[in-house]
């Protein structure tokens, strides 16, 4: 593998900025964009950055850059780290530099998880539309149990490339792979990408569980009923049952039920413990991404008539403010059923 490898990173938030530090290790060459001054200036001067990975040291070949700079020349991997509902705001900035820089770029990267609110289409889907023609065939997406502080500590962690791109999905593998951060490949780009973006509102729920002072049987009981859920609806839009059971489905679903820098847990925590979604959502500075997901997810069940009770649930807390232990009674109260 050449070290002279050329990485641009769009996005210096929490994941974008881990990721630059773990690729940076290996010795590339790592380009990171950020639209903040003072993000710009605590990356270049103080190698960190302050506001979303505290005192992580930045390696020197991570150079970062903002708007008017053009550092995508040479570039072979371009990684979009922005979150979901400006992803295609983004590249539409980008567009002209990664279209003068189509014949280097071997893979284009999205590793935000979510839906994009208005037409309900997956990232990837977003990315077909928005880049340049010649960059539709080197699409992949990253998603996996990857909490950005644990990959940040180097603890172990195992995450999926997926493309429909087998050849590229070989080539990014041993790119991404460190001795603490195992890379598999998977070809289901429907279910991976579902997997990554449902899972988050079902974190919400787990949070609103720890809010309201449930236990583990509660939170259990919602993990096992969610990952159902989120199958259900994966495989309704085409994907492979194996993949929610797998590293993209079951496993980014449980880290991110349970974990304490889940940001979608602590929403839903806050939001049991009698705070309004609303109000949450204004003072945050990092984005929970299940917040709009579980409006597009609500939005699609219904045009494609599949029941989703904890999504439903979700939507009506959020946006209907339904208390949440009225919505408790609604999930228990449901009729009875066969669980398979």
């Amino acid at each position: 593998m050449k070290n002279e490898m050329n990485i641009v990173i769009i996005g210096a938030g929490s994941w974008g900025t881990t990721l630059s530090v773990m690729l940076a290790k290996k010795g590339y060459n790592i380009k990171i964009w950020t639209r903040s001054e003072n993000t710009f200036n605590d990356i270049l001067k103080n190698c960190r950055n302050t506001k979303y990975t505290g005192n992580l040291i930045i390696p020197k070949n991570v150079a970062p850059f903002t708007n008017e700079e053009n550092k995508f020349t040479g570039a072979d991997i371009v990684i979009f780290a922005v979150p979901s509902h400006t992803l295609r705001k983004v590249i539409k900035k980008f567009y002209n530099k990664l279209l003068n820089n189509c014949e280097t770029i071997k893979g284009i990267i999205n590793v935000a998880k979510g839906i994009e609110i208005g037409t309900n289409l997956r990232l990837s889907q977003v990315m077909e539309q928005s880049i340049p023609e010649e960059l539709k065939s080197k699409i992949a997406v990253l998603s996996g149990p990857n909490i950005a502080v644990e990959v940040a500590e180097k603890l172990p962690s195992v995450t999926v490339i997926s493309s429909l791109n087998f050849k590229l999905l070989k080539y990014l593998q041993p790119i991404l792979s460190t001795e603490y951060f195992r890379v598999y490949t998977n070809k289901d780009l429907i279910g991976v990408e579902i997997g990554g973006a449902v899972k988050n509102i079902i974190a919400i729920s787990a949070g609103i569980s720890d809010g309201l002072g449930y236990g583990a049987n509660t939170k259990a009981s919602l993990m096992t009923r969610g990952l159902h859920e989120l199958s259900k609806f994966g495989i309704k839009l085409g994907a492979n049952p194996l993949t929610f059971s797998g590293v993209a489905g079951m496993g980014d679903l449980v880290v991110t039920c349970i974990s304490k820098h889940s940001r979608n847990r602590k929403v839903g925590e806050r939001i049991g413990k009698g705070e309004k979604a609303y109000d949450i959502i204004d003072g945050m500075y990092m984005v929970a991404e299940g917040i709009k997901t579980t409006k597009a997810v609500y939005e699609m069940s219904k045009k494609i008539n599949i029941e989703l009770p904890i999504t439903e649930c979700m939507y009506e807390i959020i946006y209907k403010d339904l208390n949440p232990t009225e919505s408790v009674k609604k999930l228990m109260g449901r009729k009875f059923k066969s669980e398979i």
